[in-house]
């Protein structure tokens, strides 16, 4: 069988193998819900929270500033929604090439809380034309 050509890193990318290796460790030891009071969950939660000290620690913030998702489109809504209360409406700059997670964040934005989307135009390998503003 001829090897797979993988291009879509954009969307996700296979693990390295020690990656794989420590989420197998904690699958088989610390597969319990973080949010439980018994012995699993316990085990579940200060794997959970050595993982957000760690994390804090490479990033040199502070462990609470550590907040885990799901996935990129949880990621993305939290980000965009949460930082959007925060401010009166205005205006979204997009480029015209924006993931679908981010436009239809941006839509709901514009739809529900009145901000205006302006979408930038970009070139053909999918970077910002110079002085879009201008």
């Amino acid at each position: 069988m001829p090897a797979t050509i993988y291009l879509d890193n954009n969307a996700t990318t296979r693990p390295l193998p020690e990656v794989i290796e420590a989420m197998n460790q904690h699958w088989r030891s610390s597969f319990g819900n973080p949010g439980s009071h018994h012995a699993l969950g316990r085990t579940a939660r200060r794997a959970l929270e050595d993982a957000r000290e760690e994390i804090a620690g490479i990033l040199e913030a502070d462990p609470s500033e550590v907040i885990f998702t799901s996935g990129g489109t949880e990621s993305t809504n939290l980000a965009l929604l949460g930082f959007s209360q925060a401010m009166q409406p205005g205006v979204i700059l997009l480029t015209a090439g924006e993931h679908l997670a981010s436009s239809e964040c941006c839509r709901s934005l514009e739809r529900d809380r009145g901000f205006r989307l302006q979408f930038l135009d970009v070139d053909s390998d999918g970077r910002l034309l110079p002085d879009p503003l201008s």
